[in-house]
């Protein structure tokens, strides 16, 4: 029996749910430095995902 196939997920999903889950992690967590942090890592995905937008479509695995 072959290997099962991994699943591709697309980049700007991916980075989507990253952004979504620092955002989030930003306002619930009670101890400031991972508040801080958290909002760092939510800038930082948006600006990828902002240049990966702009770049155009990522090429597809054949």
């Amino acid at each position: 029996m072959p290997a099962p196939r991994r699943t591709l997920i697309p980049t700007e999903t991916l980075l989507r749910a990253a952004r979504s889950a620092a955002e989030r992690l930003s306002h619930l967590s009670r101890d400031p430095d991972v508040r801080r942090d958290a909002a760092e890592v939510a800038r930082s995905v948006a600006k990828l995902l902002a240049s990966v937008r702009r770049a155009g479509n990522t090429p597809r695995r054949p």
